[in-house]
C-alpha cells in the first residue's frame, strides 16, 4: 500500500519526539571526508529540532567545525524478525553550537545523566536545522519531504517555549496522580511517580527512573490554554477507562 507525504510526516514525527538515540553520520577530516558514523544521544527542542551534546574531543565535534552538514537517522526496526520492515526516518541538516539554556535544559530533561558532565568546559550543546527528511516504512513505502514540514508551527513553539517550565512544574506538583494515570492507563506503563520531563506542541515526555513513555496530544496546540485543555481531557479519559475496568 503506498504510502503519503501526510502519513510519512506523521509517522517520522513520532519517531523523533519517542527517540533517544540514533546514527549521526558527518564527515570525518581526518579521513578525507569520508562519511563518519555512529550512535548518539539526542533530544529535541519545543519546535522538534534535534538537540545534542558533544565533547570537544569527539570525532562530530571536531567534524562539524569544517563542515556542519549531517543526517540523523532514526528507526524502531532492530527487534523485528524483518528489520527492513520496520520505520525510519533520515534527518538531513546542519548542526551548530548553541549556548540558548533552553536546549540544555530539555536535553539534560530527556538524558539526567548528562547533568554530571554537562557543566565541563569541553563539553557544548548542538541544535540540527532540519533540511530534508527520507521516511521509509517498509517496502515501496519511502517518502522525501522538507525538513520544515516536519517541526511545529514556528509561532506555537515560541509561545510555548515561554511557559513550558511553569507547566510542568505546576503538572509535577499539582497532579502527580494524573501523570501516574496517563502512564499506567493510556500508555500501559508500569510504575508510580512518572513526572513530566518535557512538553511540546505535540505532546509530553513522562519519565521514570530513566524510563520514557511519550503522550501524544489529540491534536497540535498552539498556547499553553490548550495544554492545560488536552490534559484535563486526557486525565478525564483515563478516569473512565479505570471506571470501565
Amino acid at each position: 500500500m503506498a504510502l503519503g507525504k501526510p502519513e510519512a510526516i506523521d509517522l517520522s514525527h513520532r519517531l523523533l519526539r519517542g527517540g533517544r538515540s540514533g546514527a549521526l553520520s558527518t564527515a570525518i577530516q581526518t579521513h578525507d571526508g569520508w562519511p563518519y558514523g555512529s550512535l548518539v544521544t539526542f533530544a529535541t527542542d519545543v519546535d522538534g529540532s534535534p538537540l545534542f551534546l558533544f565533547s570537544d574531543l569527539s570525532d562530530h565535534a571536531r567534524n562539524l567545525k569544517s563542515d556542519d552538514r549531517a543526517s540523523l537517522l532514526i528507526e524502531r526496526t532492530s527487534t523485528r524478525i524483518k528489520p527492513q520492515t520496520g520505520p525510519r526516518v533520515t534527518l538531513l541538516g546542519t548542526i551548530k553550537k548553541t549556548k540558548n539554556p533552553r536546549h540544555a535544559r530539555r536535553f539534560i530533561a530527556r538524558h539526567p545523566q548528562a547533568a554530571m558532565y554537562a557543566p565541563f568546559g569541553d563539553f557544548n550543546f548542538y541544535r540540527m536545522s532540519l533540511d530534508r527528511a527520507h521516511f521509509v516504512g517498509g517496502f515501496a513505502r519511502a517518502v522525501w519531504f522538507r525538513g520544515r514540514e516536519l517541526l511545529s508551527d514556528a509561532k506555537a513553539a515560541k509561545v510555548l517555549a515561554g511557559s513550558e517550565v511553569d507547566i510542568t512544574r505546576h503538572m509535577n506538583e499539582e497532579h502527580s496522580e494524573a501523570i501516574d494515570l496517563y502512564a499506567k492507563v493510556l500508555l500501559k506503563r508500569k510504575g508510580a511517580g512518572w513526572q513530566i520531563s518535557a512538553i511540546d506542541c505535540e505532546g509530553a515526555d513522562l519519565m521514570l527512573n530513566g524510563r520514557i513513555a511519550r503522550l501524544d496530544f489529540a491534536e497540535p496546540i498552539s498556547d499553553p490554554g490548550e495544554i492545560r485543555t488536552e490534559l484535563v481531557r486526557l486525565a478525564a479519559l483515563a478516569r473512565d477507562s479505570v471506571k470501565k475496568q
